[in-house]
């Protein structure tokens, strides 16, 4: 009985993995239950025996993303200055389209519209993903002594899902840049109260990425 609870726990667990990685490379709506239940190699009628529908396995498969995705910023910054870290970060975010099989990807930039048509169960997963990230970057601004840690880092993810959703649907790579190049830009604003928004606008005029 020990061993058969341990193997259904780990062909759940593949199954979440897998429809993870399919769902933000395809999106939610592409990707059936037969095309998870195929690529983990197993059966599609062994799908009801873990879930109860496609939108729990959505909510439990992004929240795999999220948890992957934080996991791996905090690697990537452990023991890094708060300033140093938060770079990281950043540039870990706006960089995630780039290069194949890449399995950090974050379900707000990369399945955000669907997610709005989804039940409340897998949009509170979303919302909560957002909260962590949220947090994460208000983590590294109160270190700084930032009085707004809170309210930059939200205006901080918020800036940053939204270009990467942008840069998706961009026609080609130098308008993609040229979004992410720009979000840059206003982030580093938010981060840096100091020069404010308007010296990094002034900086900016003549420079701003064009997109056209």
């Amino acid at each position: 009985m020990r061993r058969s609870r341990s193997e259904a726990a780990e062909t759940r667990e593949r199954i979440v993995s897998t429809a993870s990685k399919m769902f933000l490379e395809k999106g939610l709506e592409a990707v059936g239950m037969r095309d998870i239940m195929s690529a983990a190699g197993l059966t599609p009628g062994g799908f009801y025996r873990h879930f109860e529908s496609k939108e729990q396995l959505i909510a439990e498969a992004n929240k795999a993303a999220f948890d992957r995705l934080l996991a791996m910023f905090e690697m990537q910054t452990a023991g890094m200055p708060a300033a140093e870290a938060l770079d990281r970060i950043v540039w870990l975010y706006l960089h995630q389209t780039q290069g194949e099989g890449n399995s950090f990807r974050c379900p707000l930039s990369m399945v955000g519209g669907e997610l709005s048509h989804c039940e409340p169960q897998v949009r509170a997963v979303a919302v909560d993903g957002y909260q962590r990230l949220v947090e994460l970057v208000a983590d590294r601004l109160t270190e700084l002594g930032r009085d707004d840690a809170f309210a930059a880092a939200s205006g901080v993810v918020s800036t940053m899902t939204g270009a990467v959703m942008l840069a998706n649907i961009a026609l080609d790579n130098a308008k993609a840049k040229a979004i992410l190049s720009n979000a840059h830009a206003a982030v580093k604003a938010l981060l840096d109260p100091t020069g404010g928004v308007a010296e990094v606008g002034r900086r900016a005029k003549n420079k701003v990425a064009k997109l056209r």
